[in-house]
């Protein structure tokens, strides 16, 4: 049986690829020769497992954890618009809500032994 879509396998490997080559990482945001800080985008071990390379290749000689932390990077503000009838005033009613909501990532502070 011949597929009637025949890229399709290949548009849906290669938008697999892409999509996780978007995915977060760990990356140092912080270098110096003591040590620096790694962040990872949620703790949890697949991202740590991430950080943990990075900390091994900026330390070959080992490192410590100084201390981890929540890390505010920003913020992201959303804003809702609701209209509707207004019965009892007999009017259109119109709503405005804005909500905020931080942008965190996970932050490693280590040193080089």
């Amino acid at each position: 049986m011949m597929n009637k879509w025949p890229g399709t396998l290949i548009v849906a490997a290669a938008l697999a690829a892409a999509l996780s080559s978007c995915a977060p990482t760990a990356r140092l945001v912080v270098v110096d020769p003591a040590g620096g800080a790694v962040a990872i985008f949620r703790n949890t071990p697949a991202y740590r497992e991430k950080a943990e390379a990075l900390m091994d290749k900026k330390c070959p000689g080992g490192y410590r954890i100084v201390r981890e932390e929540e890390y505010v990077t920003g913020e992201t503000v959303t804003r809702e618009r609701n209209t509707g009838y207004d019965k009892i005033r007999e009017e259109v009613r119109t709503t405005d809500q804005k909500r905020t909501r931080s942008d965190v990532e996970w932050r490693i502070i280590f040193t080089c032994r």
